[in-house]
């Protein structure tokens, strides 16, 4: 008898794209919340959100693509989408600092 594999559930993508999307919406709001008193109260918002957005974002992709390599490698499935959104978190706040410091002020 040949014993198949267990091929890993969905819970953990799903569980990553859910808290993504409400972690999203949520650093939506509290930029709009801050941007309508002043710009600037806004910029500073949007420079505070940006890690955990970028941090949730990346999760999620790494946490879809881990569903996809279907390997049961538990550090793997669970450690991936952790890195992933710790780099992500870091890229999009340089990204985000870069913009308001190089381009913004030549708009």
């Amino acid at each position: 008898m040949t014993e198949e594999k267990k091929k890993p559930g969905c819970l953990w993508p799903a569980l990553w794209m859910v808290v993504s999307f409400l972690g999203t919406v949520l650093c939506a709001a509290i930029v709009a919340f801050m941007a309508a008193d002043s710009e600037s109260k806004g910029v500073t918002a949007m420079q505070l959100v940006t890690a955990p957005v970028g941090f949730l974002w990346a999760g999620s992709l790494a946490a879809i693509i881990t569903y996809f390599i279907k390997s049961d490698s538990k550090p793997l499935r669970y450690g991936m989408p952790f890195g992933c959104g710790c780099l992500g978190g870091i890229v999009f706040l340089f990204s985000v600092f870069f913009f308001f410091v190089a381009i913004w002020p030549s708009l």
